[in-house]
């Protein structure tokens, strides 16, 4: 019996694999809800089902955070990106964060995914930013650091500033987009370049509209579809590999947001890292620098094989609300139209969300009470797209990623009529019209062609610059680039009409 109690400490000690279960309430001191929380390196692949409930989907997102957060081996072997140490945990490490990089910051930004003058490296080469205009160093910067904060608005929808009511637009958030290993070589291996990757999103968009597939006679589902299509379709999280190599994570993209410190912070309260940052000179170049920035915002999207348009889960820090945030809405030349500050949430954050983030951060403190992971929430997760209004996180969005309404209550057709509740995904062979993140990425797979991805489409990408450095505005690029593309298309079709005639 002892040697048995022992057994079970060394393995919650360890920190690898903890899992709660709250059970369903059927007396005062329970619980409403059932969750499910793992602690462990190695990402979660899928769920059980592609019938999950919120807790079920909730627990998944915890899961993934975590996993995403573990230490990486990158400090050791300075060899392989998005690998988790395997001899680090939770319980073992007392601080509050690692200083060497997490799993997630060594994955590939989107530059380096589409680079704009070299052929993509290898997923595991030192971090390189390859913009079509380098920006300049500032003496003593270091431009290899793993985070690149090259965008500093919301799709230009808008641009976002913290303690706004005390400093106006002094501190602005940043962000940027990053991309694991699974996405990364299935890009690299069969669209290294622009004009292939076009090609067949172009060709991916075309069936989407026609046949509500891929291409013509593909499975319902989106996942191992035939390659010889030349169709783009990420891989899915656990399908099997070529050649019995395991199964995938699947497709995994990581958004995140950042600020500055400002006086008014407890830096102690906050995920925080050397950053790469632009800014213009007096002369008018753009010049890079490193500046230490706070992480306020997450967003996890992975595609697996009951979810094949991803699981969408967002995570902020638990002050967003209270550091009186600002949006300066932002017109088709992106002048300024107003400052929003202190705006109103869209869409409440779900009860079981709240819950699930409370059970996370008390399993949490039971390993590492002294974790920065306990000051971030879980916004919600949004599963397999539908049409119910009502679904769990059928509005998801996340305080300080989409913050206007543009995005902040997202159900349209597209970028340019982001309300009109039209159809903007496709799932099991139908078109649907989903709200938030999903739908706003369902415009990517639908109309780009993209399988769900804003890396992968040719607005601005190959990246020529940081957003600092290029005149107008990227939700406008946006909007015209998929009506250029729906023009081409009605082109391509009616002179497809006009031969068979």
């Amino acid at each position: 019996m002892k040697k048995t109690i022992i057994a079970l400490a060394i393995v919650f000690a360890a920190g690898l694999f903890v899992s709660s279960f709250v059970k369903k309430a059927d007396g005062a001191d329970k619980a409403p809800f059932q969750f499910n929380i793992q602690f462990r390196g190695a990402v979660p692949q899928d769920l059980p089902t592609n019938q999950s409930t919120p807790e079920e989907l909730c627990s998944f997102a915890w899961s993934e955070f975590f996993s995403l957060n573990w230490n990486s081996t990158w400090y050791v072997t300075q060899s392989q990106r998005g690998m988790p140490a395997l001899g680090w945990n939770y319980a073992n490490d007392p601080s509050p964060f690692p200083a060497t990089p997490l799993v997630w910051e060594t994955y590939a930004h989107r530059t380096e995914l589409r680079p704009f003058n070299n052929p993509i490296k290898p997923f595991d080469a030192r971090p390189f930013y390859d913009f079509g205009t380098p920006p300049l160093p500032l003496p003593h910067t270091d431009t290899q650091v793993f985070h690149c904060l090259d965008e500093n608005n919301e799709i230009g929808s808008c641009d976002l500033y913290a303690f706004a009511n005390t400093y106006g637009k002094k501190y602005q958030v940043l962000y940027q987009a990053k991309c694991n290993r699974d996405e990364y070589d299935y890009i690299r291996t069969n669209y290294p370049t622009k004009d292939s990757l076009l090609a067949a999103t172009t060709r991916t968009a075309d069936n989407l509209q026609k046949y509500n597939r891929y291409y013509p006679g593909a499975p319902l589902l989106n996942c191992n579809l035939d390659y010889t299509e030349r169709v783009v379709v990420l891989p899915c999280g656990g399908t099997p590999k070529p050649g019995n190599a395991g199964t995938y994570d699947g497709a995994i993209e990581v958004k995140t947001a950042w600020r500055p410190i400002t006086p008014n912070d407890d830096t102690t309260k906050f995920f925080r890292r050397k950053v790469l940052i632009f800014e213009k000179a007096s002369n008018g170049v753009t010049v890079s620098l490193n500046q230490t920035y706070l992480l306020i915002g997450l967003h996890i999207i992975h595609k697996t094989k009951n979810y094949p348009n991803f699981v969408f889960a967002t995570f902020e820090h638990v002050d967003v609300q209270k550091s009186n945030m600002g949006y300066q809405l932002l017109g088709s030349k992106g002048d300024s139209l107003g400052l929003m500050i202190n705006y109103p949430r869209f869409h409440p954050i779900p009860a079981i969300a709240d819950a699930s983030t409370a059970e996370a951060h008390k399993l949490l403190k039971l390993q590492n009470p002294n974790s920065i992971w306990q000051y971030y929430r879980l916004t919600g997760v949004q599963g397999n797209p539908t049409n119910d209004s009502r679904s769990f996180s059928f509005f998801l969005a996340n305080y300080v990623v989409e913050s206007d309404q543009t995005l902040g209550d997202f159900r349209g057709s597209g970028i340019h009529t982001p309300h009109d509740g039209g159809n903007n995904i496709v799932y099991m062979g139908k078109k649907l019209s989903m709200g938030g993140c999903q739908g706003c990425h369902g415009v990517a797979q639908l109309q780009l062609g993209t399988d769900m991805s804003f890396l992968l489409d040719t607005v601005g990408k190959p990246v020529p610059g940081p957003d600092i450095s290029i005149g107008g505005n990227k939700l406008q690029r946006y909007i015209q680039a998929i009506q250029n593309i729906k023009t081409d298309r009605e082109l391509r079709l009616n002179a497809k009409g006009k031969k068979k005639k």
